[in-house]
């Protein structure tokens, strides 16, 4: 009787590891998938990320080269349509920048309507146009050169993300 009382015990014994080598090995399981799908988490907000630096950085382009060209050849040198080249992309700025940038748009936007005016007032121009428009070529080669750097920089900046 004692040994088959001992062996019942040897047993049962058994299904207790067993039981908990399952549990063991649910858990490493579930601690597994729930890294993995941390990782996951992670790299999707890593390329949210990307995709909206590729966006910014895209109109950071687009303005800085319309800075640069203006700074060098006014604003008659291409022909924009329209309004001011800035108007292809400001209703895009709005939605991936937040209010400093549609304010530095604007400002842009407005120097460079008022650069076009005085370039096109020709035989009309007052005494004082041609140092108005060299003073808005610097502006926009000051613009060109730091201005937009630094309004678009911290939004560009992966270290300091906004």
């Amino acid at each position: 009787m004692y040994w088959h009382h001992h062996w019942a015990h040897c047993c049962h014994s058994s299904e207790s590891i067993t039981g908990f080598a399952t549990i063991f090995a649910t858990i490493v399981i579930g601690g597994i998938a729930a890294y993995i799908a941390w990782r996951q988490y992670e790299v999707a907000q890593a390329k949210l990320k990307l995709d909206l630096f590729d966006k910014r950085y895209a109109i950071f382009q687009q303005t800085w080269e319309i800075l640069s060209e203006t700074a060098k050849h006014g604003t008659r040198e291409k022909n924009y349509g329209l309004g001011t080249p800035f108007n292809n992309f400001l209703p895009a700025a709005e939605f991936l920048f937040w209010n400093p940038i549609k304010q530095y748009l604007d400002e842009v936007s407005t120097k460079w309507t008022k650069l076009y005016g005085l370039e096109g007032e020709g035989d009309g121009a007052g005494i004082d146009t041609p140092a108005k428009i060299a003073e808005l070529k610097t502006w926009f080669f000051e613009q060109a050169s730091t201005g937009a750097k630094a309004q678009f920089g911290r939004y560009l900046d992966f270290e300091n993300w906004t």
